[in-house]
């Protein structure tokens, strides 16, 4: 077929477009990242939860897997590399979860399969060496989650074993912290968001509460939600940088966000519900709020990003879908991260790996629509158009959802317009990704379905 059939075909296919564009909104993948060393679980999944910093200047991410804890290098290219792993103190197909954070150059990290201990890695050295300086279970054997209170340096660990939450001072020595409160106020602690000694604690069946932890051996109540609408198991939240609203998710088949009114936490009230555009049954998990913007993992709807700037009348404002394979209990999109001053935003997919983001209209990156694939999905042999007013210099890839590298090219041309064939007839049907780099600028990344 010329490359004028295809043109042709491309055009009377509109409607595939339009299907594919069910995939995503406004959310474009500048970079991948997977491991297939770590073993899979009962899930098929390799990876967990996600987290990321800053520190001098770069930027850097750690994930969680089966097997450890891998730290990546975030280039400002949107290259990604590993830089570091640290084993785990449990490994193995039977892990499910791990969970960090970070304070002052240090890493903190949890697991919820025995043994495993609190985890210190120093990355102050970052990004030529990482070390393991300390492995601990004075406080615990295990636990689901690790926040640090980046104001106080109070680390609350939810769902440790023998408590409900433990709290540790890493202020004074971060590779030596010191026990603060192991709190038993209630059954049970599934994750925290803390800021300034103000705690939102998740509490699974018992909904959530605000406790003052200014005296952490005495913390009092500032008020809770034990009913509200579309209840289930009250799993994680995040505050809004004027502290006015605090979203948070139930980790149930099928309930909405909420939205909440946190002006006065004596007398919170949700003042809207969101959901995702997947199916009925659909189910958040981790969330993030920055700059009005909610940034979810939304489980087998992957990416989901919701406008609160009026948090009575929110609007899903992007989405990418990571997980291609059925919609159904745990799987897809685990844990997300917004925080980075580049604006970059990541997903890690319990079953595909790493997602970079860049979202329309933020500011970093706005969308190339004079990048094309076509017809998408298609059988293998379909053409990637690249149109700009000058091409001095073109790059591609194309990689499985493994991250295998499937082929590669690079032309220099004052072209305006190449045709280039994906060459994926003899590949296995599936998801491949393309990456696009035109005249050594930021990568652009194209997802592509064989069927």
């Amino acid at each position: 077929m010329s490359s004028l059939q295809r043109l042709i075909t491309f055009l009377l296919i509109c409607v595939s477009f339009t299907a594919m564009g069910q995939q995503s909104q406004n959310a474009y993948v500048i970079g991948r990242w997977f491991d297939e060393d770590p073993p899979i679980n009962a899930r098929e999944a390799r990876f967990n939860d996600i987290w990321a910093w800053e520190w001098e200047g770069e930027e850097y991410a750690v994930m969680g897997s089966t097997s450890g804890t891998h730290i990546v290098h975030l280039k400002k290219n949107n290259a990604i590399t590993e830089v570091a792993y640290i084993p785990g103190g449990a490994q193995g197909s039977f892990v499910i979860h791990r969970d960090f954070t970070f304070y002052n150059g240090y890493l903190y990290g949890v697991c919820d399969q025995q043994p495993s201990d609190l985890q210190i890695i120093d990355c102050r050295s970052l990004p030529e060496k990482v070390e393991l300086v300390n492995t601990t279970g004075e406080f615990f054997s295990t636990a689901h989650n690790i926040f640090v209170d980046e104001y106080t340096g109070k680390l609350y660990v939810s769902g440790p074993s023998g408590n409900a939450l433990v709290v540790l001072d890493a202020t004074v020595d971060p590779v030596n912290p010191t026990l603060l409160n192991a709190f038993d106020g209630v059954g049970y602690v599934h994750d925290v968001y803390a800021r300034r000694d103000t705690v939102f604690l998740h509490a699974a069946g018992e909904g959530m509460l605000v406790m003052d932890f200014s005296d952490s051996n005495n913390p009092t109540l500032l008020g809770d939600l034990p009913e509200y609408p579309e209840q289930g198991y009250n799993h994680s939240g995040w505050l809004s940088e004027d502290g006015k609203t605090y979203v948070f998710a139930d980790e149930t088949p099928g309930t909405s966000l909420k939205v909440v009114n946190t002006s006065s936490i004596q007398e919170m009230e949700v003042l809207s519900l969101l959901k995702s555009n997947g199916p009925e049954h659909t189910m958040a998990h981790n969330l993030i709020v920055k700059d009005n913007f909610v940034y979810v993992s939304y489980y087998f709807d992957g990416l989901q990003v919701f406008d609160i700037s009026d948090p009575s009348n929110p609007s899903l404002y992007a989405w990418y879908d990571t997980y291609d394979g059925p919609s159904e209990d745990y799987r897809g999109a685990w844990g997300v991260y917004a925080g980075l001053p580049s604006g970059r935003i990541l997903i890690c997919d319990r079953h595909t790996g790493l997602y970079v983001f860049n979202l329309k209209n933020d500011g970093t990156q706005a969308i190339q629509e004079d990048i094309v694939i076509f017809p998408n999905p298609g059988p293998g042999d379909g053409i990637l158009r690249v149109q700009r007013e000058s091409i001095f210099k073109l790059a591609h890839r194309i990689f499985n959802a493994q991250g295998k590298l499937m082929n590669e090219g690079e032309w220099l041309n004052t072209s305006t317009t190449f045709w280039i064939p994906l060459g994926l007839e003899a590949a296995d049907a599936g998801v491949y990704y393309v990456e696009v780099i035109v005249d050594e600028g930021t990568p652009q990344v194209l997802r592509y379905i064989k069927q």
